[in-house]
């Protein structure tokens, strides 16, 4: 798996206006694909799950990014470092026809995201792949 330092820097708040904030990072040089990822974050010594996208951004004709997705966090963590460690990449970056298509495929993430965190008796993920999971639920 892959892991990385990086720091967190202003954005444009544009996560937060369409209701999921995210945390841009300096880093754009990062050996890994293009996508949408389930990763580990560690912050101030704590250990969260979160979604890092990393490529364009596609629907508003932008250049490459770093932005990431941490549950159930509210903190200022400007200019500081965070830790992550990539887990699965669950999806590629796409370009959505409005705002409107993004925050739904957003919330699909979130849902992936959600399921993840639950794992069978056996410690496998239920779903193998985000095709599988949509396939079972829409």
């Amino acid at each position: 798996m892959k892991h990385f330092k990086t720091k967190v820097i202003a954005g444009q708040a544009r996560g937060r206006r369409i209701g999921f904030p995210t945390a841009n990072l300096d880093k754009t040089n990062l050996d890994i694909d293009y996508g949408v990822y389930l990763v580990k974050v560690e912050v101030n010594d704590r250990l969260h799950k979160g979604l890092l996208h990393f490529g364009p951004r596609k629907t508003f004709n932008e250049g490459v990014s770093l932005e990431l997705y941490i549950k159930d966090f509210d903190a200022n963590i400007y200019h500081q470092e965070v830790k992550i460690k990539i887990i699965k990449k669950i999806r590629e970056v796409k370009k959505f026809k409005n705002i409107e298509e993004l925050k739904k495929q957003i919330s699909r993430d979130l849902k992936w995201f959600e399921d993840s965190i639950l794992k069978n008796d056996n410690g496998k993920h239920k779903f193998k792949t985000i095709r599988e999971f949509r396939r079972k639920n829409g």
